[in-house]
């Protein structure tokens, strides 16, 4: 079972240094429970930044590889995109998702 309270704590740490993917979390998670499914996982880190969101936390954020250019998403539009799991894949040439502590 994952420790949602530890990957809160880490995605705070992580968006508290710069924007984070939210593929990366899946990646991590991949790392600390190999294991675990990938539905596990992902409704895991939904969770997580569904509260942060909620909490104002993290802003989510678009972007593309290797610009360095962030656009806000809205807040509204934010929870609703955390729940669709295209945008936890890895990056690739269309724009992707990440966060940011607010």
């Amino acid at each position: 079972m994952i420790d949602l309270d530890k990957l809160r704590t880490e995605m705070l740490s992580a968006g508290g240094e710069d924007y984070t993917g939210l593929y990366e979390v899946i990646w991590s998670l991949n790392a600390t429970y190999p294991a675990v499914g990938r539905a596990e996982k992902l409704r895991a880190a939904q969770a997580v930044v569904s509260q942060l969101l909620a909490e104002g936390r993290v802003g989510l954020y678009t972007t593309t590889w290797l610009s360095r250019q962030f656009e806000d998403v809205p807040a509204r539009e934010a929870e609703a995109l955390v729940h669709d799991p295209s945008v936890w894949s890895e990056p690739n040439e269309k724009p992707y998702y990440c966060y940011a502590a607010a």
